[in-house]
């Protein structure tokens, strides 16, 4: 074990993700002396058969529940994309077991906002029919997820499974104000256009958000794990 502080990472991944996608960056955080879960969400990864009105509060649940079933304090949250607007929830819900929030090239939502609040008008338009027919909505390219070559793909293609339409329009209960503790934004910088660029903006304009850029694409703890690690123990 290093000598520097250790910290307790409870890891949540994006959409259409598990929890194995933590896998390399789980066990170079363990490596370091941290503690480190990482669910997977109802309808997701391994729990891909599980929940057939899955929504937002379901996922916020699935998380409170792991916290509470694992005996979990003084957490660093870490939400990688959609992750963003579960660990929100989270907070929102138990902010005297949180002791940092980290945000993963993610969303940062306002409270009563729901993920497709901020998304650009083509997804909710493709998105639609599958609404409309009551649906999951199916995994984006491997491309748009900066995921190329046959060692991530082989990897990443057979785990994704469709998303629970509910968790995106589904709004966040969150907190008006953050709380007194530390607040990192990390940006991946290879996946642009990307809506996440906004949230950096606005989180650097805050003294109290400390942020840095993963020059990789939006999928940074599979194509970038070494510098992930380094972020989030640097931020954790």
């Amino acid at each position: 074990m290093n000598d520097h502080a250790t910290h307790t990472y409870v890891l949540i991944a994006g959409a259409w993700h598990g929890g194995w996608v933590w896998r390399d960056v789980a066990a170079g955080l363990r490596a370091a002396g941290h503690d480190v879960t990482t669910p997977t969400l109802t309808g997701l990864g391994d729990r891909r058969h599980l929940g057939k009105d899955v929504d937002l509060d379901t996922h916020i649940e699935d998380v409170l529940a792991h916290i509470e079933m694992e005996g979990l304090t003084n957490i660093t949250l870490v939400g990688w994309s959609y992750g963003g607007m579960v660990i929100t929830g989270v907070l929102a819900r138990i902010p005297d077991k949180v002791k940092a929030m980290i945000y993963l090239d993610a969303f940062v939502p306002a409270d009563g906002k729901a993920l497709v609040d901020y998304v650009p008008a083509e997804f909710p338009s493709a998105w639609e029919p599958f609404k409309a027919a009551n649906k999951p909505f199916p995994p984006l390219s491997l491309e748009m997820l900066g995921v190329s070559g046959p060692a991530y793909t082989g990897l990443v293609t057979p785990r994704l499974v469709h998303q629970p339409w509910r968790t995106f329009y589904q709004p966040v209960k969150a907190l008006k104000d953050w709380p007194d503790i530390p607040i990192a934004y990390i940006r991946c910088s290879g996946f642009d256009p990307s809506p996440f660029g906004h949230f950096e903006e606005v989180m650097r304009q805050d003294p109290k958000v400390r942020t840095d850029v993963i020059e990789t694409g939006h999928s940074c703890m599979l194509t970038e794990p070494d510098e992930t690690i380094r972020l989030l123990d640097k931020y954790g």
